[in-house]
């Protein structure tokens, strides 16, 4: 060893958190002081250095030992430089297969180091936002772990992003104050509803700013990154002419021999959970062949449940309490028809219908 290694040692770096999860705090506790809240953001914020001062025999032990957890780790002498990681990103989960559910929430819980109730609370929201605060390593590992389940993420640079505010006042003057609030950010604000308000264009600084003023009132209030919404596309009305048989076939990949029976039966959901990005193409898509078209955000949206007659009630019952709840489950009767109100989210819904076709018990989706 050089009389520089001596004198400075060598570095534990994180490059990634590979495979390992947020319990793998528990095993840094005996290497650095620190909460573990500050240790889990050293490995999310990776690369970054866990340990210095070290010879080289117990790095290479350390990296040994450590590594079993599924990390990704270097061994850096004082000579090797490294890039730190930021904390620049943030995640979201991106589900069109409900049959993938329940493996993806068990995954989750090994990421975010949580149970399995508030797994399913993260999964199951639209958007699905697992983690922000992360850097770009950490978004490499994420997306090839749930790649594995078919799942993608979208990713957003939360200082590059723009917000969206949604509010849910029962009141006027509830919602005229937060419209002021809004206003006074330079917000476009519409009315959703009676009872829903709608702020757009804020940037972080400005989502950051209101923030306090409406989470103190009388109201719901949601900060909506747009790069994590997800939207439906619903064709309000078209023509049965070539150029829409065309769009709707090449575009939007509808079957030709599907077509005619769609037009017919106008409004009707073109594609389900698309980015704000494709949403724009398809409406844009859309309108050059003379049709109306609408995005839907998927986020103020709720559904219930039609329950049809037959099948196993009783085994389908667990389910049904599993994913929507106490309420779901007492209004879901033994053998006759009946609604789950919810509201539930669009993923929670369809999650719910698949496990129930499970057990012979068919339903549909209604908007609400």
């Amino acid at each position: 060893m050089t009389q520089v290694e001596e004198r400075e040692g060598y570095r534990l770096l994180v490059r990634s958190i590979g495979t390992a999860g947020a319990t793998a705090v528990t095993a840094l506790r005996g290497l650095r002081v620190g909460s573990d809240e500050n240790l889990a953001s050293l490995l999310y914020r990776a690369p970054s250095v866990l340990a210095g001062g070290l010879d080289r025999e117990t790095g290479q032990k350390l990296c040994q030992v450590l590594g079993k957890t599924g990390l990704e780790l270097a061994l850096l002498s004082p000579q090797e430089s490294f890039e730190p990681g930021t904390d620049d990103f943030e995640v979201a989960l991106v589900i069109d297969d409900p049959s993938k559910v329940t493996a993806v929430i068990e995954e989750t819980v090994t990421v975010l180091g949580v149970d399995v109730e508030t797994a399913k609370r993260v999964v199951i929201q639209s958007p699905a936002a697992l983690i922000g605060g992360v850097s770009e390593a950490t978004v490499v590992a994420l997306t090839e772990r749930y790649r594995a389940f078919d799942v993608g993420l979208d990713v957003s640079r939360r200082r590059d992003a723009q917000f969206d505010v949604a509010i849910e006042a029962a009141d006027g003057r509830t919602r005229a104050a937060a419209t002021a609030v809004l206003r006074e950010v330079g917000a476009v604000v519409s009315a959703e509803s009676a009872h829903h308000l709608l702020g757009t264009g804020l940037s972080l600084a400005a989502a950051e700013r209101v923030w306090p003023d409406l989470a103190r009132s009388a109201s719901k209030v949601r900060i909506l990154n747009r790069d994590l919404q997800r939207f439906d596309v619903r064709l309000e009305k078209a023509l049965d002419t070539p150029e829409v048989r065309s769009f709707l076939t090449e575009t939007v990949g509808m079957p030709e021999r599907l077509v005619g029976r769609a037009l017919a039966r106008t409004p009707l959901v073109l594609r389900e959970n698309v980015s704000g990005r494709e949403m724009t193409a398809l409406l844009e898509g859309a309108q050059a062949v003379g049709a109306s078209a609408t995005g839907i955000l998927l986020a103020l949206q709720g559904f219930a449940l039609d329950i049809k007659p037959g099948g196993d009630r009783q085994s389908a019952r667990g389910w049904v309490y599993a994913i929507a709840g106490r309420e779901a489950a007492a209004e879901f009767t033994d053998t006759r028809p009946c609604r789950l109100g919810g509201p539930l989210t669009k993923l929670q819904a369809r999650w719910l219908q698949h496990e129930l076709r499970k057990h012979g018990v068919s339903s549909e989706l209604v908007a609400r």
